[in-house]
């Protein structure tokens, strides 16, 4: 049995796994959707002040207070940012990073520095509004590659502003534990977000990833699960 920890991107929280866990559980896996504080269940909490780190934070005392070993450990979008900071603290722990459609970060960097600006994006919004930028509303559905209607519905229903600090928090990971762990980056093929495609790079030039590719949008999650999850499959073998 293999232990799967999926941490969710900006505006989403531990719901929009829904329809992933079933099937991993149904493969006899144990899986766990963490909502990150102030957003999802969560957003009673959402304050200006939540920055990378409380998210960080979030994973890292979930694992330890489970008691969870050898994890497979997913993060989404945003959540690359969170899962390299969390095998800083708990990298004992992980067997495997799967940064999924994801930023992938180095000591030092904000999510700012990886991604090129986009109209109503958040390197767009921090520079037009500078200190008052305090959350970043909701994506597009063109940008997270969701049309049904259905699917349109239920994320408008759930998604939260997030806050900016986390996108302008620079990634805390000085012993560079990420470097040592195996890691797979899954990279979603429909849509152009240059900023996802940094990441592909990476994982396509460096012998220490692995690379695969789902042909949906970015909320794979969402449009793809049983693909998105038979890769995760992949990856804890």
């Amino acid at each position: 049995m293999t232990t799967f920890v999926l941490v969710h991107g900006a505006w989403h929280g531990g719901w929009c796994w829904k329809r992933v866990t079933p099937l991993l559980r149904a493969a006899g896996h144990d899986v766990f959707t963490p909502t990150l504080t102030g957003l999802g269940e969560r957003t009673h909490l959402s304050s200006p002040d939540i920055g990378l780190a409380t998210h960080v934070e979030d994973v890292a005392a979930l694992i330890r207070s489970e008691e969870l070993t050898d994890v497979v450990l997913v993060g989404h979008s945003y959540a690359g940012m969170v899962i390299a900071g969390v095998a800083e603290h708990v990298g004992e722990r992980l067997r495997h990073l799967v940064f999924f459609d994801s930023f992938v970060p180095h000591h030092g960097i904000s999510l700012l520095d990886l991604a090129p600006p986009r109209p109503g994006g958040a390197a767009d919004m921090a520079q037009r509004e500078g200190p008052a930028a305090q959350y970043l509303p909701p994506g597009s559905m063109e940008f997270l590659g969701v049309s049904a209607a259905e699917d349109v519905a239920w994320l408008n229903r759930h998604l939260a502003p997030h806050p900016m600090k986390c996108f302008t928090d620079k990634a805390e990971m000085p012993a560079n534990v990420m470097g040592g762990l195996p890691k797979t980056f899954i990279f979603c093929t429909v849509g152009r977000r240059g900023q996802f495609s940094r990441g592909a790079n990476i994982a396509r030039s460096d012998p220490g990833w692995q690379y695969r590719e789902i042909e949906t949008g970015h909320d794979a999650m969402v449009t793809a699960p049983r693909a998105l999850a038979d890769l995760f499959l992949e990856a804890a073998r």
